[in-house]
Formats: C-alpha cells, sequence, structure tokens
C-alpha cells in the first residue's frame, strides 16, 4: 500500500507525570530535519515518511520542556518575557526586556554582557548557573539606590537588605526590619523593582495589606497598580 504524499497521526508521551500529545505529519518530499511546530496550543512535527516513530518520540521528549514553555507563553500573548530555555541564539531576561543568548564552548565561566547581548564562554550545563550568580552579582548596586530613596521617603531604617532565590513571593519584611528581595525581580522593569521595593520598605510602617497599607504606597507611587499587573502577567516567566 502507497502512503500519500502527507497524513496526521496522534500521539502522545508523558513528560514530568504531563501528559504531552502531538500531531505527525508525514510527506514524502525529502526533509533533512525535523520540524517542531506549535500553534494555539497544538504541536506538530514535520517529518518524511522514513522517520521512525521512535525517532520522533526521542525528539519530542528531548525538546518536551521547551515545547511546554512554549504553549505556555501562547496561552498568555501579553507576556513580555519569554521563558528562557538556555539555548545558544535563544535569549535571557534582564531588566524587562529579553537579550540575546551566545554560547561559546570554553571552560572559563564567563559571562559578557554588552550591545545587549549576554555572552556565556561555558558549556551547556553550566549556562543557569552562571547567569544567576550574575544576576546576584548586579543585584545591589540596581537595588541599593531603590532601597535608599524610598527608606528618605518612608522615614524606616531596614536593618538589612538580602538578596534570595525565592519561588513563591518577590520579597518579604521580617520583624526584625530585615527586607528580603527576589533575585529572579533583576529580570523585571526597574521601574517593578522599585515597586517591590516599596511596597516592603511599606511593611516596615504598616504590617499588614490594611487600607493604611495600600494608602502609603499609592501615596508615593501613583501607578503602583500597573506594576503589580506587569508582575501578573510576566511573574511565572521569571521565577
Amino acid at each position: 500500500m502507497s502512503v500519500p504524499s502527507s497524513f496526521n497521526l496522534k500521539h502522545k508521551i508523558i513528560y514530568d507525570n504531563n501528559v504531552l500529545e502531538f500531531q505527525i505529519i508525514r510527506t514524502q518530499r525529502r526533509r533533512k530535519t525535523n520540524e517542531i511546530l506549535i500553534e494555539y496550543g497544538n504541536v506538530s512535527v514535520r517529518t518524511s515518511t522514513s522517520t521512525s516513530l521512535k525517532e520522533i518520540e526521542s525528539l519530542v521528549s528531548k525538546k518536551a520542556k521547551w515545547i511546554f514553555q512554549k504553549i505556555k507563553e501562547q496561552d498568555n500573548p501579553d507576556a513580555v518575557i519569554k521563558v528562557p530555555n538556555y539555548q545558544n541564539n535563544s535569549t535571557l531576561p534582564y531588566l524587562g526586556k529579553n537579550y540575546r543568548l551566545r554560547i561559546i564552548g570554553y571552560n572559563s565561566n564567563l559571562l559578557s554582557f554588552s550591545n545587549n547581548e549576554f555572552i556565556i564562554y561555558t558549556n551547556r550545563k553550566n549556562v543557569k548557573r552562571i547567569y544567576e550568580q550574575w544576576l546576584f552579582g548586579m543585584g545591589y548596586p540596581i537595588i541599593t539606590p531603590l532601597i535608599v530613596k524610598y527608606s528618605k521617603l518612608l522615614n524606616v531604617s531596614p536593618k538589612k537588605i538580602l538578596l534570595k532565590k525565592l519561588k513563591s513571593r518577590w520579597g518579604s519584611a521580617t520583624y526584625r526590619n530585615i527586607i528580603n528581595l527576589n533575585i529572579h525581580l533583576l529580570k523585571a522593569p526597574v521601574n517593578v523593582i522599585e515597586y517591590v521595593v516599596l511596597h516592603e520598605l511599606s511593611h516596615l510602617i504598616e504590617r499588614n495589606h490594611s487600607k493604611r497599607f495600600w494608602k502609603i504606597v499609592s501615596d508615593n507611587m501613583n501607578d503602583y497598580k500597573s506594576k503589580i499587573r506587569w508582575l501578573k502577567v510576566n511573574g511565572s516567566y521569571i521565577v
């Protein structure tokens, strides 16, 4: 029986306890590479008739994390930040923008940021770690002036400022007047970072999210709600 020039078959794999369905689109045209297409949450693999199912499933498994990231991005078209996959010629977020990433296979483990691009001299498995270390190095020079500015405006004196890698919150203010801030905020625009700084410093005056608390925030940043919206739209992409 002859194989038609193109036909569609539905398949699925399990990745990280999630079902990933995909469609196989085969063509008799010679193809040197297989192509993964994602549109409106639907995943398809365009390939030749000679490619085995095992090869296709292996490809989808290897690209599963990237596929789920792309589906997530398409589900939220208002998002500004792209989810990083730490691959060469992809992007990394910094201060609200996406910058091109170039990976140069060298063991120096160095990061350069210039001319609107990241260049990381390392092997693929170390890219995320080096990038996050760089964020920690950039954090205090960016955040400290904001702490000084709003501490003066609010007449408060935080005991200590700590940058941490947090998963579930952007910051916190302890009863010992220590301010904790999420290092992932360095991926957000400066005015969004500014809002989180103001928010946490305001807790040194009013511990609860009372009317008084929000008045303190609004008196010092009248457009703070737009910063909250940015975090709601982009937050899951930067942590």
